[in-house]
């Protein structure tokens, strides 16, 4: 009679322990997760992103998309644990290990779950008819060339410095020839280089971006190259060489040489491995829907989403746990 009742309790013991990690296994999970401003590609990717997560976590989750800034902003709210998860750009999440740029300290507790969503590259653009053929020449002629790139501490302002650095150059050399450096949104740059307010834009672009494709039909433009030595320092903070393929703009005839990276997903470490675990492999399952969803994303691979150089940034041990079952890490 004793050993049966200890069997009983033995077997309810048992049944207690695999209901316990049952129902762990199906914890919902409740996540902040930092997209980009409103009306953006970014909070585009967030909003389809979201729909395949939850399509797939456990009944019960949650994602707040927040509205934000963008890459730097995501970076510093994952670091602040007033987000959970974040898009960040690849250069922008090493930036923040070195310190560099808009980071004062080192940040160290941001992780990688999903990298290589897309694939950004440099943008230096000229009028067609504009007889400047590279950054080089601003230095060797003293050119008084007026500059456009992004907001004060945008992605986009800070690869139009490091591009300048690259070639020897600072804003104040610009402005000691003669010429301007203006930091604004893609709008009006667009709008001033159509009316030949500015001479050059640098800064970043995808494939078939609105504003880089609108100055393709007016007023026309010219990608430039960056220099092998361009590249060799741009890649110290963080960017990758990559070459833009002809035709991704209408009547660009030739591939352009210089650096790229991609958007990737990132979490603070704090997150449970559980829930790093369950959002990256959610988010892996639906890769082909959001592939068919954003042309963007055509070039994301299985293999590129750990790929070192489209994270910057350690893995967390949950999407870790994935990237090993799914045969992609060892």
């Amino acid at each position: 009679m004793i050993k049966t009742l200890k069997k009983h309790v033995a077997v309810a013991l048992l049944g207690s322990v695999g209901l316990c990690g049952s129902a762990m296994a199906a914890e919902p999970v409740n996540v902040k997760f930092a997209a980009g401003p409103t009306g953006t590609t970014w909070y585009a990717y967030a909003g389809a992103l979201r729909g395949e997560m939850l399509q797939r976590l456990p009944e019960g989750s949650t994602v707040d998309i927040q509205g934000t800034p963008m890459a730097i902003a995501n970076t510093k709210l994952l670091a602040a644990r007033r987000a959970d998860i974040g898009l960040i750009f690849p250069p922008v999440a090493a930036w923040a290990q070195q310190p560099f740029g808009p980071f004062k300290s080192k940040i160290e507790n941001i992780r990688g779950l999903v990298g290589g969503l897309d694939q950004y590259y440099q943008r230096i653009t000229v009028q067609n008819d504009s007889s400047i053929q590279s950054i080089a020449e601003i230095k060797e002629k003293k050119l008084a060339v007026r500059i456009g790139t992004g907001p004060q501490g945008s992605l986009n302002e800070y690869i139009a410095k490091l591009i300048l650095e690259a070639n020897g150059l600072t804003y104040e050399d610009i402005e000691s020839y003669g010429g301007s450096i203006s930091k604004s949104s893609l709008s009006i740059l667009q709008d001033q280089f159509g009316d030949r307010q500015l001479d050059m834009i640098i800064g970043i672009t995808t494939a078939g971006h609105p504003n880089t494709a609108q100055l393709s039909i007016t007023p026309g433009q010219r990608f430039l190259d960056l220099s092998d030595d361009a590249v060799s320092h741009l890649e110290k903070f963080g960017f990758v060489r990559a070459t833009m393929p002809a035709g991704m703009f209408e009547k660009q005839d030739q591939p352009v040489k210089g650096v790229g990276f991609s958007t990737s997903l990132y979490a603070n470490q704090t997150l449970s491995d559980a829930d790093a675990y369950a959002i990256t492999k959610a988010v892996m399952d639906g890769r082909e829907a959001l592939q068919r969803s954003f042309g963007s994303m055509k070039g994301w691979t299985a293999e590129g989403s750990l790929a070192p150089a489209n994270l910057a940034a350690p893995l967390h041990p949950g999407a870790q746990k994935y990237y090993r079952e799914a045969g992609l890490l060892k």
